[in-house]
């Protein structure tokens, strides 16, 4: 779920909801080559948000996020 979007950053919820962000954040850089931070490291509470970097993103980098997100749900 797409939360916010501005001119260099946008914000997602994660669909894991057994999963703590911070965790989540952690096997994305590892499994899946993405780094996201978590909305933990902005508030104190876990809402399962993750602040991505957009600034200079084109149609296939964000295609690719898409791939990439998806191969780790599955």
């Amino acid at each position: 779920e797409i939360l916010a979007c501005g001119g260099y950053f946008g914000w997602l919820r994660h669909p894991f909801r057994d999963e703590p962000t911070p965790d989540l954040a952690r096997r994305l850089v590892v499994d899946h080559d993405l780094l996201l931070l978590p909305g933990t490291a902005f508030e104190p509470t876990d809402n399962r948000a993750l602040r991505v970097s957009i600034a200079g993103v084109d149609e296939g980098s964000a295609g690719d996020l898409a791939d990439r997100l998806r191969a780790a749900a599955a």
